[in-house]
């Protein structure tokens, strides 16, 4: 093994320069746009102490995260510190927890194969910088319109979250890493200690991210600062003609909400709000139910509402969802007309690499949250203009403020392209030679199947996730029992687990292919979703429908009839790619499939929006290799359990 090299970026958020060496190892490089300098948090300017009681959109320029391209030779030090941010120049800058002083975090690039090594020092002191409060419900059920609002409002104060110190875990999202090195929730370290992950890149180009996952506060650690992306580079990629280099634009969007004085001025302090029932305050020691938390702002790199100066050319923009539970859905507009820009953007990947033909989105592009989207932008035509990127809801006016939809502010960034004008770009016919859209047909006969159904508790207030085990059909009905129509007859299941705690029942062989069934059962009228995420795995949509669910429950936690399935559901552009989280939307049944990495150990699947992540809904699985997969099942079996190491020996060629 080469010398180990130290590569700390702690303190470079002040360098503003195109090229910047880092310890003799490695490069950190910002990626400029014309007249457009990555602008770190001590370079933009602002107040210094609260004097306004709104923010001017399109007012500051996007903050670019600064390139460290990873070498597999080397242990690249990265430090998570504090720092005081800018996050708009009309307030005073906020306390962060951040990835060497960035937010988000430096851009870490890696070559598809080559291994590589991050030592992640936890260096963060004192509790978290982030403001935490109850508040009551105001407006029609479920009374979300505190929501649209910045300040605490006389919200409860939440003394666990005031006393709460570092604890963190790295989990690259979306990447090929051995259990050891995957953050584990439960795998937190504290101040003064770090984690040594090793990810071993084994994939085709993709843009992923990196965020806290540590247990419990993963919602609370990722609104203090400590997200950052992760992009793998390969050869295919690099054969294509897609802009590059300063017309290659990291979008990482998240929503955020802050505190405000007794005047009503933003302070910049981030604010955690959520709307708790009943009349009076939470008992002392105890964390009610609670609706997961949506914000008014919108960041963009760090950014509220920002803007970019852009030439009259093509630019790909790694756009990145890692808000705690938001769901963007983006319109380009012209800001003079506000007319809808239909077709300006060109889809050219997902989650987890490109599409094998770009596809162009007509109106609106969604993305719930840790979902991804590779999209290419033409300004050739657009010269001398400004365009805008809003956030919309189905049905409404792209651009409109909408208070009762949870969108008051729909800004979330504009573009100011140059006078100059360019010949346009095409967006190369064909991007991945080896993808292949799959269908359930496509599923070896062989694959191990799934059920999880995201149902609800006893009360019918908190969600739940329900980890599924399928029985006999002649099992008594009894609580846990669900009954679920499919379309080769009705499967009878038994809940075998809620809480990440309880008994791991999924186990699985590494290299295999897996089918599951995502089931959202809710009570009528409630518009829930569960973006969910499944470590490890590498999977498309196969198949996605509407069930009835009236036959739920909730109390009893049982069916009294069986679920039955409904209309197909459309699989949309940005959802139509290989993908490592899907959204499921209330009262439908998605299945996705794909095979599992090669990489082991005891991993997680779980819903991406952190509150309900944090509060439970999120289950542990075991990946062995095959050999040692069935040396476990004939072990369980002579411990007298022949169900609980599902078997998974489909094997197939297909490139994932």
């Amino acid at each position: 093994m080469a010398d180990t090299t130290r590569r700390s970026l702690l303190g470079m958020a002040g360098f503003t320069t195109a090229a910047v060496a880092v310890g003799g190892a490695g490069l950190l490089k910002g990626n400029n746009s014309t007249d457009q300098k990555p602008v770190a948090a001590d370079i933009l300017e602002g107040a210094g102490e609260p004097t306004s009681t709104h923010l001017t959109p399109f007012k500051d320029p996007l903050r670019i995260p600064p390139t460290l391209r990873l070498r597999g030779d080397d242990i690249t030090e990265i430090d998570l510190v504090g720092a005081r941010v800018r996050l708009h120049s009309q307030m005073p800058s906020t306390r962060m927890w951040t990835y060497a002083g960035h937010f988000p975090g430096p851009t870490l690039e890696v070559r598809s194969g080559q291994k590589a090594r991050v030592a992640w020092n936890n260096k963060l002191t004192g509790t978290t910088p982030v403001k935490a409060v109850w508040v009551h419900p105001e407006g029609p059920g479920p009374g979300l319109l505190p929501y649209n609002r910045p300040g605490s409002e006389g919200g409860f104060a939440r003394p666990e979250v005031d006393a709460l110190t570092a604890w963190t875990t790295v989990h690259v999202h979306g990447g090929h890493q051995n259990a050891l090195s995957d953050g584990a929730a439960e795998y937190g370290v504290t101040a003064g200690d770090g984690q040594l992950a090793e990810y071993a890149n084994d994939q085709e180009a993709a843009h992923l991210f990196y965020h806290d996952h540590a247990m419990s506060v993963t919602s609370l650690n990722v609104a203090a600062g400590l997200i950052g992306n992760y992009v793998v580079r390969d050869k295919e990629e690099a054969r294509l003609d897609l802009p590059r280099g300063d017309h290659e634009i990291p979008l990482t969007l998240q929503d955020v909400n802050f505190e405000t004085d007794a005047k009503g001025r933003l302070t910049g302090q981030i604010l955690v709000k959520r709307i708790i029932g009943g009349p009076d305050a939470p008992m002392p020691g105890a964390i009610p139910p609670a609706l997961a938390t949506l914000n008014p702002f919108t960041m963009v790199n760090g950014v509220v509402w920002p803007y970019l100066d852009v030439e009259a050319r093509a630019y790909r923009l790694r756009l990145v969802n890692v808000s705690g539970a938001r769901v963007y859905r983006l319109a380009v507009v012209d800001d003079e007309t506000g007319k809808l820009v239909r077709g300006a953007m060109k889809l050219v990947g997902t989650d987890l690499g490109l599409l094998g033909r770009p596809q162009t989105i007509a109106e609106t592009l969604s993305l719930s949250p840790a979902e991804r989207a590779d999209v290419v932008i033409d300004f050739a035509s657009f010269a001398g203009r400004r365009l805008k990127l809003v956030n919309t809801i189905e049905g409404q006016p792209a651009g409109a403020a909408l208070p009762d939809f949870m969108v008051p502010f729909p800004e979330v960034m504009q573009f100011r392209v140059e006078n100059r004008r360019r010949a346009a770009y095409s967006v190369p016919t064909t991007l991945s030679s080896t993808f292949r859209k799959i269908t359930a047909a496509d599923v070896p006969q062989g694959a191990t199947e799934r059920f999880v159904v995201l149902s609800f508790d006893r009360t019918g207030a908190m969600p739940q996730l329900w980890e599924m085990r399928e029985v006999a059909a002649d099992t008594a009905p009894g609580s846990g029992i669900v009954k679920i129509d499919m379309p080769g007859g009705t499967r009878t299941l038994r809940r075998t687990g809620t809480m990440f705690e309880d008994t791991t029942t999924f186990f699985a062989a590494s290299g295999t292919w897996e089918k599951w069934h995502f089931v959202s059962v809710a009570p009528a009228g409630v518009p829930i979703y569960h973006p969910m995420h499944i470590h490890l795995m590498n999977f498309q949509v196969v198949d996605r429908r509407t069930v009835d669910g009236s036959g739920m429950d909730f109390a009893a936690g049982r069916t009294t009839k069986p679920i039955t399935l409904g209309a197909t559901v459309p699989v949309a552009p940005e959802e139509s790619g290989w993908k490592d989280t899907i959204t499921v939307n209330a009262n439908t049944l998605v299945t996705v499939a794909g095979r599992l990495a090669r990489q082991t150990g005891k991993v997680m699947y779980h819903c991406h929006i952190l509150d309900h992540e944090d509060e439970g809904m999120m289950r542990p699985f075991v990946i062995m290799p095959p050999a040692v997969h069935g040396i476990h099942d004939m072990l369980m079996g002579m411990n007298g359990d022949m169900g609980m190491s599902a078997k998974a020996s489909g094997h197939s060629g297909m490139k994932m």
